[in-house]
C-alpha cells in the first residue's frame, strides 16, 4: 500500500480502551490499520467526521461504524494530507489562517464592545432601572446615604424653621409639576462648606447647607431642588449604578451588606457622577418645574451667577469632585438667560396695551 501513514490510537465506540493504530491517507480514502497490518476501518474521507485543526491538539476522525481515531499532528503533516485527500476546510478556519481577517475580526470586536458599552449598556441600564421594584431602589439609596453620612456628611445646622419652610414649598411645587414622582428631602452639611444638592436612587434628595448659604432666595433653592427631582423622575441615580457598579457591590447595597458598601465608597461616589446628558435632562426638568409652579427662572440664573463668582474665587477647591460634574456654570447661565428672555417676552405680549394720548375715550 502507498499513501501517507500516521501513528495514533483507536477507540471502537463500545469501550474506553485505546488501541495503537496507523492511519493511512490514500487518495480520497482513510484506512485504519492495526500494528500487524490488519485493516480495522476504511471509508472515503467525505463520509468521516473530522475535528477542526488546532495547533498542539490531536486530530480526531470519526467513522460511520462508530469508531474514532486520534492522531497527534505536531507538524501539521496529517492535516495537510487530509486536505489533499479532499477534507473540507470550513470558512472559519480559512479566515483564521488569513492574518488580515484576524485583524479585521479584532477591530470588529473592539467596535462591538464600544457600541455595547456606550449604547447598549445605557439602554439596558434604563430598562433595568424602571423595572426594578421601588422598595429595592429605595434600599439602594438608603445604603448609599449611609456610606456618605459615615465618610463625608454631617447633620444640617440650618434652623429647623427653614427646613420646614423649604420642605413645604418644595412639596407644593412637586405636587403641581411632578405629582407621580416620590421623593424624600434630607438636609445635611459638608465640612468645607460644600455647595450642592444631589439625588440618590429611590428618590432621596440631599440638600447641603452650603448651597442654602450661597443662594439668595427660597426660589433659587427651589430651582436646584427641581433639578434634583428631575434626576429622581428619570431614575438617573439607579441607571448610573447599573452602568458603573459590579453585581457583587449591587447585591451588597440591596441586601444590606454595609461592610461591603463602606469598603467601596469610591465606587459609591462614582454613582453621583451623572453624564452631561443626564444633567441637561435634569436642567430641562427644573425649568419646566419652576414654570409650572409659577416661579421665574431668574432666581436660578442669579444663583448660578453667584456660584460662578464663588468658584472663580475658590478655584472650585471647596466642591468635591463627585459633586462637581455638572455642565459648566457658564453654559447653564447662558441657557437660563434664554429662558428669562422668553419669560419677559411672554409677559410683554400678555400685558394690555395702554391707550395713546388723545385717543377716543381718554380725558
Amino acid at each position: 500500500m502507498s499513501g501517507a501513514r500516521f501513528p495514533g490510537v483507536r477507540f471502537d465506540g463500545r469501550s474506553a480502551a485505546a488501541a495503537a493504530i496507523f492511519l493511512r491517507v490514500e487518495g480520497t480514502s482513510l484506512t485504519v490499520e492495526a500494528p500487524d497490518g490488519a485493516v480495522l476501518d476504511r471509508d472515503v474521507i467525505r463520509r468521516t467526521r473530522l475535528s477542526e485543526a488546532f495547533d498542539h491538539t490531536p486530530r480526531l476522525i470519526g467513522f460511520p461504524s462508530g469508531a474514532s481515531v486520534e492522531v497527534e499532528d505536531p507538524d501539521g503533516r496529517c492535516g495537510r494530507a487530509l486536505e489533499d485527500a479532499g477534507a473540507a476546510v470550513s470558512p472559519v478556519v480559512r479566515l483564521q489562517r488569513w492574518w488580515p481577517a484576524a485583524v479585521l475580526a479584532l477591530a470588529g470586536l473592539v467596535a462591538l464592545l464600544g457600541v455595547t458599552y456606550f449604547k447598549g449598556l445605557p439602554l439596558a441600564a434604563r430598562w433595568a432601572a424602571f423595572a426594578l421594584p421601588a422598595r429595592i431602589e429605595q434600599r439602594m439609596g438608603e445604603q448609599v446615604l449611609l456610606a456618605l453620612d459615615k465618610h463625608y456628611l454631617e447633620p444640617s445646622r440650618l434652623a429647623p424653621q427653614y427646613g420646614q419652610r423649604i420642605s413645604r414649598k418644595f412639596a407644593e411645587a412637586a405636587a403641581k409639576a411632578a405629582p407621580g414622582v416620590e421623593y424624600r428631602l434630607e438636609l445635611r452639611r459638608m465640612p468645607g462648606r460644600g455647595v450642592n444638592a444631589f439625588a440618590l436612587p429611590g428618590g432621596t434628595i440631599v440638600l447641603l447647607d452650603g448651597l442654602v448659604n450661597v443662594a439668595d432666595s427660597d426660589d433659587a433653592v427651589l430651582g436646584v431642588l427641581g433639578h434634583e427631582l428631575g434626576h429622581v423622575a428619570h431614575k438617573h441615580g439607579t441607571r448610573r449604578i447599573f452602568q458603573s457598579m459590579g453585581v457583587g457591590i449591587l447585591a451588597g447595597l440591596i441586601w444590606g451588606d454595609f461592610s461591603g458598601t463602606a469598603a467601596s465608597v469610591p465606587v459609591v461616589l462614582g454613582t453621583l457622577q451623572y453624564s452631561r446628558d443626564f444633567e441637561r435632562e435634569a436642567d430641562a426638568f427644573a425649568i419646566a418645574f419652576l414654570r409650572t409652579s409659577g416661579v421665574s427662572t431668574r432666581h436660578l440664573r442669579e444663583f448660578f451667577i453667584r456660584l460662578e463668582a464663588r468658584e472663580e474665587r475658590k478655584h472650585r477647591g471647596s466642591i468635591p469632585d463627585f459633586l462637581s460634574t455638572h455642565p459648566s456654570t457658564e453654559e447653564r447661565i447662558e441657557r437660563l438667560d434664554a429662558e428669562v428672555h422668553k419669560e419677559e417676552a411672554a409677559t410683554k405680549s400678555a400685558r394690555p396695551a395702554l391707550p395713546e394720548p388723545g385717543a377716543a375715550g381718554s380725558n
